[in-house]
Order: C-alpha cells, then sequence, then structure tokens
C-alpha cells in the first residue's frame, strides 16, 4: 500500500493537469504564517507536499463508487477569524450554520471553541452509507511553510511531505505518513493502520494508532515531549544520537530491544523499562500492548 501512495504522488506531482482530467474542486488562497488550514474529507486519499511562496494550492478529483452520483458530493470552504476550512459534505450533511461557504459567524464562547475544534462539525454525522453514497474524493494539496494545519480524512491515506508547521494527520481507516516535516509540534494518528514519522524534527511528536505500526525516525531533542503507541503493532524508532532524555516504554506480550542502556523489565503482567540518557531533560514514551518495541541510533 505504501509503495502505491508514493507512485501516486509522483504522478500527481509531475502529470500535466490536462493529463488528469479538470479537477472537480480547486482552491487557491494566499495565507500568512501562522494562520490554519483545516482540510477534513472522508472517504479518499490526501497527499501534501510543501512549496514555496505564500500560495496554498487545493485540488480534489472525485470517482464515482457503486452507489449515489458524485455530483451530490461537494466541498465546502468556510472562512475562519484565523484561515480557512475545506470540508467534504455528503448528502444529508450541512454545515451546524445552516449556510454554506460564508464567513463563520457565531455568538458566544462555547460557539466558538466548538468550532475551534472542528469547524467541518455538520449537523448529521455521516456514515459509510449515508444516502448510499460511497463517491470518493482524492485530494492533492500543495501549502506553503509556517501554517497550522489540520488534514485528515476518515477512510483512506494521508501522504505528506516537507511539511513545516504546526502538524496534525490524521485517519480513520488507513495509513498517515510523513516523510520530511519541522515545526514545533507535530502530531500523526489513525485508528486502523500505519504511521510513519521520517526526518521529523520537532519539540512535541506523537504518533499513535489502535491497530498498526509505529515508526518514528530524527531526533529527540532537549526539553520535548515525544509519545507512540500502538495496541497491536510493532514500535520502531531509529534516532541519530543518543538523547538527553527520559526513556518510559511498556509492553504486554511483545520483546524490548534498544541499543541504549535501560533497565530490567518490571511488572508481573505488562513488562515496563526506563531509563535516563544525559539530563534527561525530554520525555519519551512508548507503549505497545502486543507488538515489539526496538530503539536503534546511530551513536552509541
Amino acid at each position: 500500500m505504501r509503495a502505491s501512495i508514493l507512485v501516486f504522488a509522483a504522478v500527481s506531482a509531475v502529470a500535466p493537469l490536462a493529463a488528469q482530467g479538470r479537477p472537480d474542486f480547486e482552491f487557491r488562497r494566499e495565507l500568512a504564517t501562522g494562520k490554519r488550514l483545516y482540510v477534513q474529507n472522508i472517504i479518499g486519499d490526501v497527499q501534501v507536499n510543501g512549496g514555496g511562496g505564500r500560495t496554498v494550492e487545493v485540488s480534489a478529483f472525485k470517482k464515482a463508487g457503486r452507489h449515489g452520483e458524485p455530483e451530490d458530493v461537494t466541498v465546502e470552504t468556510i472562512e475562519l477569524g484565523d484561515g480557512v476550512a475545506l470540508c467534504v459534505r455528503y448528502p444529508g450533511q450541512r454545515s451546524r450554520r445552516g449556510e454554506r461557504g460564508t464567513e463563520e459567524r457565531g455568538t458566544g464562547e462555547r460557539g466558538r471553541g466548538e468550532r475551534e475544534k472542528n469547524p467541518c462539525s455538520s449537523s448529521s454525522s455521516w456514515n459509510g452509507n449515508q444516502e448510499r453514497n460511497d463517491t470518493e474524493v482524492n485530494f492533492t494539496i500543495r501549502v506553503p511553510a509556517g501554517l497550522l494545519l489540520k488534514i485528515g480524512t476518515v477512510s483512506g491515506d494521508l501522504a505528506a511531505a516537507d511539511l513545516e508547521g504546526e502538524l496534525e494527520l490524521s485517519s480513520v481507516s488507513g495509513d498517515v505518513r510523513l516523510d520530511g516535516g519541522r515545526g514545533p509540534r507535530i502530531e500523526l494518528e489513525t485508528v486502523s493502520g500505519d504511521v510513519e514519522l521520517l526526518d521529523v524534527r520537532a519539540r512535541e511528536v506523537s504518533g499513535n494508532t489502535v491497530s498498526g505500526e509505529v515508526t518514528f525516525r530524527g531526533p529527540v531533542l532537549d526539553d520535548g515531549a515525544y509519545d507512540f503507541t500502538t495496541t497491536s503493532g510493532n514500535i520502531s524508532l531509529s534516532l541519530p544520537e543518543r538523547p538527553n532524555a527520559t526513556l518510559s516504554a511498556a509492553t504486554f506480550s511483545g520483546r524490548f530491544s534498544s541499543d541504549l542502556a535501560t533497565t530490567q523489565p518490571t511488572g508481573r503482567r505488562r513488562h515496563r523499562y526506563s531509563a535516563t540518557w544525559g539530563s534527561g531533560s525530554a520525555r519519551l514514551d512508548v507503549e505497545s500492548l502486543s507488538g515489539n518495541i526496538r530503539i536503534t541510533t546511530s551513536s552509541r
């Protein structure tokens, strides 16, 4: 599946628009550093690439499923006070404002707080058989550096590369991969799928899945916080050097190995391991219920 994602990304990056056909949705907007871009897909893959300048470029292509008409599936643009949200809507869904494509307005701190969490929230919950429409919407997104990105899909893979900013990338049923990421905080999450954080440098990093593997490759920075968890799958951490970190690791039925010294396992049922490397200023929490945990470093 990962190979298919990479091939798709490479072809999408170089193929002329005419070769792909005209997008069903296009969006272009200049966003200043620190602004927010929120994209919520439901059925379909998302490809995100970093780029220069200050312009966000989004294209979406629909693919007919077995049920429903593609034209009944839309992408809503919601203006936010600090950016913009792009929300896929299926028949029966509508914005809680009851309006589409207008500036998001509301009264009271509670209303503003709810929209901050999820500007794409709708007046009806989505399910895979909503009015029997399973049209796919596949996104290609190009973003400048320095944005607050929150991008996700429900059923599909999310693949991202060369991003810089505060990043939240997620899926429910699909793999989530970031190859090259910088920023103050980077978070990848899925329920059923693998999480890969490759060549990532941030002071706060988390990678979480329920059923899948977690892979992290990058430094653990001083005073940082790093959290990696899975219920059913292996966790692999590849560090370029010995960090200044305090380790807390646990596994129930899996094996644990580390190039760096750790304590002997404790606990009768769940095996726990700990260590303090260097000053111990960063926190490194790693847990898998039924998978192996492996920590390697280039310089022991």
